[in-house]
């Protein structure tokens, strides 16, 4: 007898394109020449159900079986925190950011692509994702981004989205074109900028925050069906070395509540460097230590001060 009973699929054959809708759930089909994503860690839940109970009375025990009323799909992956290289030039992971409640504005010529919160008319992506042969498609997609900046390791935006479920099908990304796609810097003392917190220049060893996306799944009669963002709770943390209370005092920001800006700069070269603004307020301070250095686990709540302004992140 053969001791191969089929023949296996391999996970490391796997990529993922993905593509602005233009209108909600209409497939805008994604190609591997002009939307393949640098994509890594990547991780997909191809069908979640929601289901019912039957609930059948019995003179036996044991379920009566359930029935599906909703059926969806996830697909999480990190791309690295780099930007387009070019003046202008909005970064290749940009359509990402516009299905997780942000806006895209990139200035002609000369300025920057700047990615900024919106609260309304939030755009939707597709991406398709093949693995050995296989196709899964993520049709109407919204989803929750986060970022985490460590020294000494790679910057990068973590997303996870959700959408609506498309059975899996043979298929294959074909030729596929990774121009564009530029090549990251390292967290460091020399790629990375120092994080200024309420006017004060601090070394840090990890910035994070998260969009806090609430992402609704929404299966109504009518119909109305849709993978939806209702709301967001924004959240961030950074660890910075703490110098003497003089310089800067933790303790005196967070007991008081005040609203500080925060911002940092990563990337060398024009067109390479990702900043990002915070509005916040220090939350929660815990001591730690850095290389046997003392520093400061600061907590932080980002808030909006006029609305949608609580997280920019800029490609300059």
């Amino acid at each position: 007898m053969p001791n191969i009973l089929a023949t296996p699929r391999f996970w490391q054959k796997k990529a993922v394109v993905l593509k602005i809708e233009a209108a909600y759930a209409t497939d805008p089909v994604p190609t591997g020449a002009a939307n393949w994503f640098e994509a890594r860690n990547v991780s997909l839940t191809s069908f979640e159900a929601e289901t019912v109970d039957r609930n059948i009375d019995t003179p036996y025990l044991g379920s009566s079986g359930k029935v599906i009323a909703a059926k969806w799909s996830k697909l999480s992956f990190e791309v690295a925190l780099a930007g387009s290289g070019v003046v202008a030039t909005a970064p290749k992971w940009g359509p990402m950011m516009l299905g997780c409640g942000y806006a895209e504005t990139v200035t002609a010529t000369t300025g920057p692509a700047v990615y900024n919160l919106v609260s309304a008319a939030f755009g939707s992506v597709t991406a398709y994702m093949e693995v050995d042969g296989v196709l899964y498609k993520f049709i109407g997609s919204r989803g929750n981004v986060k970022v985490k900046i460590t020294a000494k390791g790679i910057p990068v935006l973590m997303v996870e989205l959700t959408s609506l479920y498309t059975a899996p099908a043979a298929g294959a990304i074909a030729g596929i074109v990774k121009t564009g796609w530029t090549y990251e810097d390292a967290v460091n003392s020399v790629n990375t900028g120092k994080i200024t917190l309420n006017a004060v220049d601090l070394a840090f060893s990890t910035l994070e925050w998260d969009t806090g996306n609430q992402i609704s799944r929404i299966n109504l009669p009518g119909p109305q069906l849709e993978v939806a963002i209702t709301d967001r709770t924004p959240t961030a943390s950074v660890t910075v070395l703490a110098p003497t209370l003089a310089v800067f005092d933790p303790y005196a920001l967070a007991s008081a509540g005040t609203a500080v800006t925060l911002t940092n700069t990563h990337g060398v070269g024009v067109g390479k460097q990702l900043k990002t603004d915070l509005k916040v307020t220090v939350t929660g301070v815990s001591e730690s230590e850095v290389d046997g250095m003392l520093a400061y686990q600061l907590t932080l709540a980002p808030t909006p001060v006029s609305g949608n302004d609580e997280i920019t992140l800029t490609n300059l």
